[in-house]
């Protein structure tokens, strides 16, 4: 084979297009893995902020409540109980999250809570899943009859959580 056959040779450039096609598709097919791959790291790590996010308050609920000393909410000249103010944000992956009551069937958060379900807490998250966990403490929202579970959405907030307690038992009231 001479170099002037060499040159002029085509042959090989029959299957190049071909080459070519499957490269972009292989090529197509990796960088869309790793794109779903870097999606789901970074959904699971901010649903480990919002489960760290959920304990600080579990923690800060569950030592309050084993210490005790709660305020008579009925009593208006009763001063004492436990106060603490926790720095919470709610990252924007979770649909909402309550505190004092068990998940609803209907998917919204619930506007009653239940004495038997007013330690466990849970979250939904955007796609629809549920988390739910248990406490030591028993939560409610701020109100007189102790009986609502408190909500809270995506967002940065200061909360108040205080330690009360009525005929029904004692309660740490978040506001």
């Amino acid at each position: 084979m001479t170099l002037i056959n060499f040159l002029h040779e085509d042959t090989a450039a029959e299957g190049l297009p071909m080459r070519l096609v499957v490269t972009v598709i292989l090529l197509s097919v990796i960088i869309g893995l790793t794109s779903k791959a870097a999606s789901l790291f970074v959904n699971d790590e901010k649903e480990k902020k919002l489960q760290g996010e959920l304990d600080l308050i579990n923690t800060h609920a569950s030592q309050m409540y084993i210490q005790g000393g709660a305020r008579n909410i009925n009593n208006p000249d009763d001063f004492s109980g436990s106060i603490e103010n926790i720095h919470l944000k709610i990252p924007d992956i979770a649909s909402f999250v309550v505190f004092g009551a068990m998940p609803s069937s209907y998917g919204a958060p619930p506007e009653a809570a239940n004495q038997h379900t007013d330690n466990v807490f849970y979250y939904v998250l955007n796609d629809g899943r549920t988390r739910t966990r248990s406490s030591i403490a028993r939560f409610c929202a701020n109100g007189t009859g102790l009986n609502e579970p408190f909500v809270i959405y995506p967002g940065e907030y200061d909360l108040t959580m205080e330690l009360v307690k009525n005929k029904n038992g004692t309660y740490v009231k978040i506001e």
